[in-house]
């Protein structure tokens, strides 16, 4: 660390240069403490220094330089020494010529046996608050040692060390006020979204990005439930203004359509009844919709709107633009034109959004044509992870200026008569190796090949297994054969399982809407997975890991 041809005043001075990026810069408190107190003993030339550190709960610590071995940590609490209290309540040095008459215990007895020293000094290490964050120690044969020049660098080395665990604490306040302040705008995002309802053969997904990053929520809403005769009924909504008053007034819309459609109000009237019974209580109220209905039996789908952009309909490798004309709420004259009806055949999927995601650019034709693109490419991801796609994709470099909402209704219906069962499960046992992945992924694409699966699925089954296989290989024992790829056809959907011996190894879905960073070391393959399927489960058997992925209603003749 320290040159020893260095005069003392140079010594110094290269210690507090030093202590810029070893203290300021260190972001491990561990090796920040570490390093001051190896600083200090090469500076002083001394072999027994200290560092007492006082939690603001709990019991002190003590880190000795290499040399002391940690002799000092038989002083236990140095608070119990009145003198030692109050040089650290005034945050002010201390010098002891006689430790032992200073230990109100039998710490100090023991120390000065175990520390032939005739002089210490006790320098706190302050705090911002003024409760010191600990003290350093440091003990000598002769007071001598323990000059002027070494007081200072010390007191000045102590300094830089509490202005250091200062700002530790300080990012660790802040940290954790932005975790509580990411809970609570997760929660909030939660009271105001609807689950989503368990609808047979039926996949909904949804996914939402405000304008501001920091208000919660905003004008955009969605609303969905299954009314009494088997229907889903489904709406999104987009309320002119911004934060917690546009959400209010977007509650009052949805919360207005979803008792009218219970209560058996026509589709074509519902836009209009609505306008009467909002804008009565909020007269600035305005906002476009679309509002629809949807059979999970016979896929049929009605449509009406109030000003809204069209709906998408994807169908094979085409995307069809549904507008349903009307007049927003609040306008005069608000309504419905007419009740848009279309049929979902299998596969096909219905995107409602709001304006945001076409006015990211400012061209709403280009906005159009882009989401119209971003829908195909999407088009075999689950609702869910299609959801989010279409908002991030038409959101990337682009001006975020109004709140941005899609919401995906697909049709997932079981495959022809026949097409299920035309091949057994596949079961592959493989050593844990990085090698050994490739080939269980190209046996799976055989395996798909020959059920058959439809050909939109098969890439994201074969990367879901590729991602279960890999992180079984990290986590089993090593022991050969001691990881497990199987496959099967089960209800019109495809299961994958992947078992290893670690059982060490848990997955549990994503809590907020992030994507993990592209550089994170861990995470992304929980987030892959778990985009591009269904359902993921995870269960421990004897010691084994045992993680399930299912692709639904995937399983047909291809052409």
């Amino acid at each position: 660390m320290l040159r020893p041809d260095l005069s003392p005043p140079s010594r110094v001075l290269q210690v507090l240069a030093s202590a810029a990026g070893a203290l300021h810069g260190e972001p491990d408190e561990e090796r920040l403490r570490r390093w001051a107190v190896d600083a200090i003993a090469e500076l002083t030339g001394l072999s027994d220094v200290a560092l007492c550190s006082i939690p603001r709960d709990g019991s002190p610590t003590w880190l000795s330089n290499r040399s002391a071995e940690l002799r000092f940590a038989v002083i236990g609490d140095p608070r119990l020494a009145p003198t030692v209290a109050a040089a650290l309540r005034d945050e002010q040095p201390l010098f002891i010529e006689d430790l032992a008459d200073h230990i109100s215990s039998a710490g100090g007895a023991r120390l000065a046996a175990l520390l032939p020293c005739k002089a210490v000094l006790v320098v706190p290490v302050p705090a911002a608050d003024g409760r010191p964050h600990g003290a350093v120690f440091i003990a000598a044969a002769s007071s001598d040692l323990l000059d002027a020049d070494v007081f200072s660098a010390v007191r000045a080395l102590a300094a830089h060390m509490g202005v250091a665990l200062d700002n530790h604490a300080a990012l660790a306040h802040l940290a954790e006020l932005e975790a509580r302040g990411k809970e609570v705008v997760h929660q909030l995002q939660e009271a105001v979204r609807t689950p989503a309802p368990v609808v047979a053969h039926t996949e909904l997904g949804v996914h939402y990005v405000a304008a501001d990053p920091s208000a919660p929520t905003g004008g955009d809403l969605y609303d969905w439930i299954v009314l009494p005769d088997g229907d889903v009924h489904f709406t999104v909504v987009d309320v002119m203004g911004k934060g917690v008053e546009a959400t209010k007034h977007a509650l009052a819309v949805t919360h207005t359509l979803r008792v009218l459609a219970v209560d058996g109000c026509p589709l074509g009237e519902v836009v209009g009844r609505t306008d009467q019974l909002v804008t009565a209580q909020n007269p600035d109220l305005v906002a476009t919709l679309q509002v629809g209905r949807y059979s999970p039996t016979t896929g049929r789908v009605m449509l009406a709107g109030g000003g809204h952009p069209p709906a998408l309909l994807v169908r094979g490798d085409t995307v069809q633009e549904i507008a349903a004309p009307g007049i927003p709420i609040g306008w005069p004259g608000a309504g419905s034109h007419g009740v848009v009806e279309l049929c979902l055949g299998r596969s096909d999927s219905l995107i409602l959004y709001t304006d945001g995601l076409i006015e990211a650019t400012k061209d709403i034709l280009q906005g159009l044509a882009d989401l119209a693109a971003a829908a195909l490419a999407t088009a075999s991801y689950p609702a869910t992870s299609m959801a989010r796609a279409l908002v991030e994709r038409q959101l990337a470099n682009a001006a975020r200026h109004d709140d941005s909402l899609a919401l995906v209704l697909r049709r997932r219906t079981p495959p022809p008569s026949g097409a299920e069962g035309l091949l057994g499960p596949l079961t592959h046992r493989f050593s844990p190796s990085t090698a050994a992945v490739p080939l269980a992924r190209h046996l799976l694409a055989d395996w798909l090949e020959r059920v058959p699966v439809e050909a939109s699925a098969v890439d994201g089954l074969l990367l879901v297994a590729s991602e279960l296989c890999s992180n079984a290989v990290r986590h089993s024992s090593g022991a050969p054969g001691s990881v497990q790829l199987r496959a099967w056809t089960e209800d019109g959907g495809v299961v994958l399982e992947v078992e290893d011996d670690g059982g060490a190894l848990t997955w549990s879905a994503p809590v907020l809407d992030e994507v993990p960073d592209p550089e994170a070391e861990t995470g992304r393959g929980l987030f892959l997975v778990t985009e591009l399927s269904d359902a993921v489960t995870t269960r421990t058997v004897e010691g084994r890991t045992v993680v399930r992925s299912v692709k639904r209603a995937v399983v047909g003749v291809r052409p």
